[in-house]
């Protein structure tokens, strides 16, 4: 599964077939490998990643590109949940149903202020955090 990817700057580069592509900061995409492209683009992005090694493969507005991992921000899925990890993802349910049942469980996410979503944020990476410290001595948060 390709690693999702948002950009966190706002992003230009130039498609021979499209023209100039600018897109806003936080537009959603996936990091490509090469093994995944056409020959032909393999041949091309395997030439440009040795000459700008800090570039990533985006595939953003349907279309591959190189960009500078300045410009990314990589957000890897656990895939491959430990039995350790997905407990602590499963302790965080309940403090979670509880914010959110005081809170209002009728309404979308959608409509949660800044502040309840940090909250929100802030409740299910505390608990997971907590669980870690509790059941595995050798992690050093």
């Amino acid at each position: 599964m390709a690693a999702t990817i948002w950009t966190r700057q706002p992003t230009t580069w130039h498609d021979p077939k499209w023209g100039w592509i600018v897109l806003p900061i936080a537009v959603k995409g996936h990091q490509v490998s090469l093994d995944e492209l056409a020959a032909s683009e393999r041949s091309s992005f395997s030439k440009l990643l040795k000459r700008m090694p800090d570039c990533v493969l985006v595939r953003l507005a349907g279309r591959v590109c190189a960009l500078s991992r300045t410009k990314v921000l990589g957000v890897t899925s656990m895939t491959d949940a430990t039995d350790l990890e997905k407990a602590a993802m499963a302790a965080a349910l309940r403090p979670l149903g509880e914010y959110v049942a005081s809170i209002g469980m009728q309404r979308p996410l959608a409509d949660y202020t800044r502040e309840e979503v940090l909250t929100l944020i802030e409740v299910v990476v505390t608990t997971y955090q907590t669980y870690f410290r509790e059941n595995n001595d050798e992690i050093p948060f």
